[in-house]
């Protein structure tokens, strides 16, 4: 069977919805930042995209949200954003047609009532606290009529979640002419697990789904076989029901083939390159971390190896983009270190790029474990060196082409040592900047465009429940 190609040819035609947790403005890091680029990628390459979202928030908050993504350039349109709860707010005949009537089962949950803009109950939602898991829980969501009387209910978030999906996938496009078929990208884990799950209303059966993964799988110390948490260890459990799970680089699609076989269909789905147009005015010796405060990112490390930088290189100085709840401590082992002179903290900043990337002298990166970070596409992009940790997962595979340096995991000398070739040898980071902006040229939108492309087509063609 052949499979029609969107516009832009690269992604076959279909309806696209793009289903995530939330997208709340810095909020959740580069996962969110991810998530509205590769729709608006998808876009230009002719896709009909739809963002969904089940974050159990307010209609007001959530407008805002879409107001300031339109302004950052990062959604096309405000009605290109749902929200679940906007919808069953506006118009829940689609909740009442997929209430199971009849009584409704007991809960030990107490629940939360979401009522319309007049105030009237729409749905109410278990709270689920402690070590249950919440999104898998079949404690009952109760449905009310335009009275305010329970005429059904659903089996818990699952049930939610797939009856919306189901709606939205049934909504005619163009007024009535025959549906295109149905494509979810799904952006979160926990949500992931709910619409494969057993149980009513179940996902309409033409309705394909691709999972996305954003994170490294395996905790410390970050080995192929290394233990993983709970909620992956679930999560691969259930994985092999997925019309296709999107890796984004090489290096983590074979090690899970590695620990789990070929039991899962893969694909390797980088994320692109940006263009970047901020101008390049370099500082002598600016190192730039733009990253959160937080341990997992070993920004202590930095700092302990930049008294060897400043002694080689007395122009260094670091520049520090973000917070998080690390900032005093590593404010204070600063001043331990005797350097606190040479470090800049501009904590948060709504679009740190355009600032950041203009002055840099090279990128730094000392995380413990990453999925595929943004910050080395971007500052490759600007021509910005990067001295990154060959640390899971990201750095090696996307420096292979160029633009940077692999420091061994955890060495701080090394890193040190790295820092200092780049920043006293202009030349070196001359060669740097020319091949960064070249590989980012080859990972760019259409790359990854491509590469998605080749998962729907299968998904499409030859779907894991066929």
């Amino acid at each position: 069977m052949g499979v029609a190609p969107t516009a832009g040819g690269a992604l076959p035609g279909a309806r696209y919805l793009v289903l995530a947790s939330r997208l709340v403005p810095d909020r959740d890091g580069g996962f969110t930042i991810s998530v509205l680029r590769r729709a608006l990628d998808m876009a230009a390459a002719g896709a009909e995209i739809t963002l969904l979202t089940v974050d159990p928030g307010e209609t007001a908050d959530h407008d805002t949200h879409r107001a300031e993504w339109v302004r950052r350039g990062l959604l096309g349109s405000e009605g290109s954003l749902r929200n679940l709860f906007d919808d069953a707010r506006s118009d829940p005949s689609w909740l009442r047609r997929s209430a199971i009537p009849g009584r409704v089962p007991s809960s030990p949950w107490p629940t939360r009532v979401v009522t319309d803009g007049s105030g009237a109950a729409v749905l109410d939602l278990p709270v689920v606290s402690g070590d249950a898991a919440w999104h898998l829980t079949d404690a009952p969501v109760r449905i009310y009529d335009g009275d305010g009387d329970v005429i059904g209910w659903l089996p818990g978030f699952g049930g939610l979640y797939r009856a919306w999906l189901n709606a939205v996938a049934a909504e005619s496009a163009d007024g009535g002419a025959e549906r295109a078929p149905v494509v979810v990208l799904c952006e979160a884990r926990q949500i992931g697990e709910t619409l494969v799950a057993s149980g009513e209303p179940a996902l309409d059966a033409g309705i394909r789904v691709l999972h996305t993964t954003h994170a490294c799988h395996v905790l410390p110390p970050f080995q192929w076989d290394s233990p993983m948490d709970a909620a992956w260890q679930r999560w691969f459990e259930i994985a092999d029901r997925f019309d296709g799970v999107l890796w984004l680089t090489p290096s983590q699609r074979d090690d899970v083939e590695r620990r789990f076989g070929g039991r899962l269909r893969s694909f390797v789905v980088p994320h692109p390159a940006p263009v970047v147009s901020a101008p390049s005015d370099p500082v002598a010796g600016r190192i730039v971390i733009l990253n959160s405060l937080i341990p997992r990112k070993r920004v202590d490390h930095v700092l302990r190896a930049l008294p060897a930088i400043r002694a080689a290189v007395p122009a260094a100085h670091l520049c520090v983009y973000g917070d998080g709840g690390s900032g005093a401590q590593l404010r204070a082992l600063a001043t331990e270190l005797g350097v606190a002179d040479a470090v800049e903290w501009l904590g948060h900043v709504a679009d740190p790029a355009t600032r950041a990337w203009a002055s840099a002298d090279v990128l730094v990166l000392a995380s413990t474990n990453e999925g595929q970070p943004l910050v080395i596409l971007e500052a490759l992009a600007a021509g910005v060196p990067v001295v990154a940790y060959d640390m899971p997962y990201g750095p090696r595979d996307t420096l292979a082409y160029g633009g940077g340096v692999l420091v061994s995991d955890g060495d701080i000398d090394a890193l040190a040592a790295a820092l200092i070739d780049v920043l006293s040898d202009r030349g070196l980071r001359s060669e740097l900047s020319a091949s960064g902006r070249a590989a980012a040229a080859a990972m760019d939108a259409a790359a990854s465009m491509r590469a998605l492309g080749d998962a729907v087509r299968t998904a499409l063609v030859d779907p894991v429940s066929s």
